[in-house]
């Protein structure tokens, strides 16, 4: 099992759909120069045959067998892996869906609370996994019985919903004209340009905002608290959306930074106002916190068929 992040892999053997204790490791992108050369590494750590079978989960877009990692040149091949395992089979997903084949599975350990709610009592279950890090994306979770469906989407590449385009310009005359897309503004640089658009100040990283937030800055933490209250927008758009009444599941490191912290309550705020047609109005809402959700999402993966 590998999950390909934009900064780090991880990687774990998994038997019987679990992961085996102690075969997590984690690498330092930057410090190879292909996936392939972190499976190497892997293999010679771990040193023990190679597996049979592999899932890998990569941020960034899929393409049947292959796939291209959003924020470095690399490309993934599942005909290609197969072959350095030994003619093992397998398939490349994206990380979104991972997180999605996760949910059954996550404890309550491995995810913070952001909103209450009651899941609906309906078959089938729904939920949506949303994931706001270096990019953005969905991937809507359908469970009948024993089958769990992980469906794709590009919900990032759609327009900015008219209701948190609204709320831009009334905090700021035209500020909505700037994030044409979900993705512009509900990511790491979308994050970072509303910053520097509602402070006027010139850091450029996420991280960088959010270390002048804890600090105590007030106009960054103003703006971090408004950003919030976007994300309990665009929370109420999907929900309507995609219906996922059995509960929305935020990954990502900006999801993280900003739902573990005090402007939580900002967005449960603006996610418990009335919705304007009748539906499951007590959702409720988590992030998910473990690092290896995905691996485990991809220990779920069925093989052998989409």
């Amino acid at each position: 099992m590998a999950d390909i992040g934009g900064t780090n892999s991880r990687l774990a053997i998994a038997d019987a759909g679990q992961l085996r204790p102690g075969s997590t490791r984690s690498f330092r992108n930057e410090d190879f120069a292909s996936f392939d050369a972190v499976v190497d590494a892997y293999l010679t750590a771990d040193d023990g045959p190679a597996p049979e079978e592999f899932v890998v989960a990569v941020a960034g877009p899929v393409d049947g067998d292959t796939a291209r990692l959003t924020n470095r040149n690399w490309e993934i091949s599942a005909p290609r892996l197969a072959a350095r395992l030994g003619e093992g089979r397998g398939k490349i997903i994206n990380d979104l869906v991972a997180l999605g084949y996760s949910v059954p599975q996550l404890r309550p350990e491995d995810m913070l609370t952001v909103a209450n709610g009651t899941p609906e009592n309906a078959s089938p279950r729904q939920s949506l996994v949303v994931g706001i890090g270096t990019g953005f994306n969905v991937s809507p979770v359908v469970e009948q019985g024993d089958t769990l469906l992980c469906l794709r989407a590009e919900f990032g590449h759609t327009a900015l919903p008219a209701s948190i385009a609204k709320a831009m310009d009334a905090r700021q005359a035209g500020l909505s004209e700037s994030f044409p897309t979900v993705e512009h503004c509900f990511s790491g640089r979308g994050f970072s340009e509303v910053c520097r658009q509602v402070t006027g100040r010139t850091a450029s990283a996420p991280e960088a905002f959010m270390r002048l937030c804890d600090e105590g800055d007030p106009a960054i933490s103003d703006a971090v608290g408004f950003y919030a209250e976007l994300m309990g927008r665009l929370n109420r758009e999907l929900m309507l959306t995609y219906l996922p009444t059995n509960g929305v599941y935020f990954a990502g490191s900006v999801a993280r930074s900003i739902l573990t912290r005090a402007f939580c309550t900002r967005f449960r705020d603006i996610t418990a106002r009335a919705y304007p047609v009748a539906t499951h109005a007590t959702t409720p809402a988590f992030v998910i916190t473990a690092d290896t959700a995905a691996l485990h999402g991809c220990a779920q993966v069925p093989l052998g068929r989409d």
